[in-house]
């Protein structure tokens, strides 16, 4: 759905002093899911010293990880248009969980307009070939040879890996790409080849122990963290059933105060929650409800103030929130909140309508 960015609704988004008037209607155990609206991984996924670049040196002591583990990987563009017979992979220095587990290769010649950090869906992609990828445990050690035995010829290829050992980062030392299988002849990559960091899908992520349920836990020692920063959130359906929402605040998280949103717009729907965890938040049918800007303290685990949600005129069962910014995005990496709660009334029930009298029967 296209938003609509009424001025009036930011107008009527209000700061207010006392206390929101309606009934708390967040609690543990309500379904709750991540979501990231513009799919993109603020800040980068990786680190400015662990690149995608690293895995082209042919040096097992630089590397490249991505933040966003599962679904991450690489488009490359090697200096010929070639067929990819095998290819092997070195492990990195540390954690072997965050090592690949399964691949899969796929292969464009459209030039690449793809962003770095971007789902690298941009090109027309065809999947050459896929599979597991046994690395060892060792570190800094090179990996059995894997054969694609491809014979099509292709400028530029794209190396997904859907699923790591078992971690939310996922690194690889060096790649290496073969014309012949078994990691015959020579490496067709090289230093200066074009690469950029992808991950398939969404971008929306949470590290496993700073997930969305931590929002509504009522703890301000616990977080949730989103790496997709700006547009991120998070879609929540209270067990309490439809409601009017007359406010909500939020609890600061315990670090970087660059990462706590700012503009903030709140959707409802009727619909059956059908976005994945992660997802777009695109899969119902939502209206905007209200929408603004919030003024979090930079002190840590503090509630901030409350606001007013304006404009409801029809109770729904499930809600939208989006922090469309944050305090800083250049500076952070991510969007972060420690708690967040909805204030407002239960929808009162639908009265059914008395049934018709029976007709009288005629004589």
């Amino acid at each position: 759905m296209k938003k609509v960015k009424v001025l009036a609704f930011l107008v009527a988004s209000l700061l207010v002093a006392s206390a929101a008037w309606g009934e708390a209607l967040l609690a543990p155990g309500d379904f709750i899911i991540a979501i990231d609206e513009d799919g993109i991984v603020a800040g980068g996924s990786y680190p400015g010293a662990e690149a995608p670049p690293n895995i082209l040196d042919g040096d097992p002591g630089t590397k490249y990880l991505n933040r966003v583990s599962s679904g991450s990987g690489f488009i490359v563009t090697p200096q010929a248009a070639l067929a990819v017979g095998s290819f092997t992979i070195t492990t990195a220095n540390d954690a072997e969980g965050r090592d690949p587990a399964t691949w899969e290769l796929y292969g464009t010649n459209d030039p690449i307009t793809s962003a770095d950090n971007s789902a690298g869906t941009a090109e027309n992609w065809t999947l050459i070939a896929a599979g597991d990828v046994n690395l060892p445990a060792e570190r800094l050690t090179v990996g059995p040879a894997v054969n694609v035995n491809s014979t099509e010829t292709y400028a530029s290829f794209k190396m997904i890996f859907p699923r790591v050992k078992g971690s939310n980062l996922m690194q690889i030392a060096d790649v290496a790409f073969y014309l012949f299988p078994d990691a015959q002849g020579p490496n067709v990559l090289g230093v200066g080849d074009a690469i950029i960091a992808i991950r398939a899908g969404w971008q929306s992520n949470y590290p496993a122990n700073e997930a969305p349920a931590n929002a509504i836990d009522a703890n301000s020692l616990t977080k949730y963290l989103n790496f997709g920063e700006i547009n991120s959130g998070f879609i929540v359906t209270p067990q309490v059933g439809a409601t009017l929402l007359d406010g909500f605040d939020c609890v600061t998280a315990n670090d970087s105060p660059e990462r706590d949103p700012v503009v903030w717009m709140i959707y409802g729907t009727n619909d059956d929650i059908v976005t994945p965890d992660n997802g777009d938040g695109q899969s119902e049918n939502w209206t905007l409800i209200c929408g603004g800007t919030m003024a979090l303290p930079d002190e840590r685990y503090t509630p901030g103030p409350l606001y007013v949600v304006a404009n409801q005129a029809e109770a729904y069962t499930s809600y939208k929130m989006v922090f469309e910014t944050v305090k800083d995005a250049a500076a952070a990496n991510s969007m972060q909140i420690a708690d967040v709660q909805f204030f407002g009334i239960l929808a009162p029930p639908v009265e059914e309508p008395e049934p018709e009298p029976e007709p009288e029967p005629v004589e």
